[in-house]
């Protein structure tokens, strides 16, 4: 019950109060015409509120980040009495910066349509719709709510790519040239097998083909393939939920650009998230990069690995890769000593530090890594994300690669 409708109904029991005290006719009256609205006010928010229709509808269920949201709302109810509003309370996705209740003018058997517009602001899944109704009346006397059906639907925030330009995976190469390397190295026979139809003669094991009888032919290893491994840091943040998902947001987003930027230049891509649910997203040319924008929007910072521990359990796979992209935001000496690690072992290497720590530790840090070849970024997650100029050496030294 409101204030209003409080005081209203204490000036009516005052009235008749009065009536019974002085026998005036007027104050009768005039508690009985109180009386009367509130129980027209309560009636019409009844018949309302459990005669409402509401639904929400969306035309698209994927938007980029900071994109909005179209939504269509319907209300109709078919109480006979006026109401001043009913109001729609919506789940809306996460740490979204808009009212979650939406107020609307519903006449009486009349079906109403909005176009409402929902902002996006982090990037997930989330569930989008009708969490409850409430009902007020002509009079501002009584505000009444209930629980709304189930009226909802998914919406996919995506995070949002910058257009970057693409990472060298070794000094001097270009794509076509990594590609063609990406053959079989004769000087390091690995086993044999059975000859099958289509081998070079000059794979054949002709001393061991003469013992078995048979045509042997060797196998050899693989060179190293001209991947671009990126890993990410998906160990839970210890920071408020905004700061939190907005470090999250700019992580994903780093990853998502230098994926796409990769990608379009031919380069294949790997990306193993290990979150709870680890998976691992693989493509090469640009019409793999829905799958990784999808993964990155769906993906949790559940890890139950710190970075170092990922770092050591890939060591072995990152050593047979072109380059690799680390992006944590907690750069930690140790992680520093993996990345150079992998440096010193002929990989092209670049550091991503999602942080706006600007300290002279961390300026050191960033050294450090600069000094041992690699490239490392400073990525401020309330700024611009990573540019096209940090990349080509184009911002001061805080935004530079060494």
């Amino acid at each position: 019950m409101s204030r209003l409708a409080f005081g209203f109904i204490l000036v009516m029991l005052t009235a008749l109060v009065v009536a019974l005290s002085t026998g005036a006719q007027i104050y009768y009256l005039l508690a009985l015409a109180m009386g009367m609205m509130l129980a027209v006010a309560l009636f019409s928010v009844l018949a309302a509120l459990f005669t409402v229709r509401a639904q929400v509808r969306c035309p698209r269920r994927s938007v980029e980040r900071g994109q909005s949201i179209p939504v269509v709302a319907t209300v109709r109810h078919m109480g006979f009495l006026p109401v001043r509003s009913v109001a729609l309370r919506l789940s809306l996705p996460g740490g979204a910066d808009q009212p979650d209740a939406l107020e609307l003018t519903a006449l009486p058997c009349v079906t109403h349509t909005y176009e409402l517009a929902l902002t996006a602001p982090h990037r997930g899944v989330y569930s989008v719709g009708i969490s409850g109704v409430s009902a007020t009346d002509v009079f501002g006397l009584f505000t009444l709510s209930r629980r709304a059906a189930r009226s909802s639907f998914t919406v996919e925030v995506l995070p949002h790519a910058r257009r970057l330009p693409p990472m060298t995976l070794n000094a001097g190469d270009s794509a076509e040239s990594r590609l063609a390397r990406m053959t079989e190295d004769n000087a390091s026979p690995a086993d044999v097998r059975t000859w099958v139809q289509g081998d070079a003669l000059k794979k054949v094991h002709w001393k061991l083909s003469m013992r078995k009888r048979e045509l042997m032919v060797r196998t050899y290893e693989e060179s190293t393939r001209p991947d671009t491994l990126l890993l990410l840091d998906l160990y839970p943040l210890n920071a408020l939920k905004s700061h939190a998902l907005t470090i999250e947001d700019a992580v994903c987003e780093t990853a998502a650009s230098l994926a796409l930027a990769q990608l379009k230049e031919g380069y294949p891509v790997r990306m193993p998230l290990n979150s709870a649910h680890p998976t691992e997203v693989a493509g090469e040319g640009a019409a793999a990069g829905g799958s990784f924008l999808t993964a990155l929007g769906r993906v949790s910072f559940d890890s139950p690995y710190p970075f170092e521990q990922v770092l050591a359990l890939e060591m072995r796979r990152m050593q047979r890769t072109g380059g690799a992209v680390l992006i944590t935001p907690r750069l930690t000496p140790r992680i520093a000593d993996l990345a150079l690690q992998l440096r010193r072992g002929g990989m092209m290497v670049t550091v991503c530090w999602i942080t706006d720590n600007r300290r002279e530790e961390a300026d050191r840090l960033l050294s450090r890594l600069r000094d041992g070849g690699l490239r490392a970024y400073r990525v401020d997650p309330w700024g611009q994300g990573l540019t096209e100029e940090q990349m080509i050496g184009k911002e001061p030294f805080h935004g530079q690669a060494g």
